[in-house]
């Protein structure tokens, strides 16, 4: 498998020359991504894209914060205060 570093060296990052080392680390990581997921269906690719977050978070020692939309995520209608 390629590392973000292997795609900073690749031809397509050579065709905007002026580009600053931040940036090109960004489109080197979206290449990587895109040659990755390539041909994948929209729930695989959810799927992959998912996996590596949770294996991201583990490797750092960190849980993931699960967000519940139970509720629809509507907020909750409360009683203006009045002073």
């Amino acid at each position: 498998m390629k590392t973000v570093q292997d795609y900073m060296n690749d031809p397509r990052l050579f065709e905007e020359p002026e580009m600053d080392e931040p940036i090109r680390k960004i489109h080197a990581a979206r290449l990587m991504l895109q040659d990755e997921t390539a041909g994948m269906s929209g729930v695989e690719k959810a799927a992959f894209i998912n996996a590596r977050s949770r294996e991201t978070l583990a490797r750092l020692g960190l849980s993931p914060k699960i967000v519940n939309l139970s509720g629809r995520g509507k907020l909750k209608l409360r009683q203006p205060v009045t002073q």
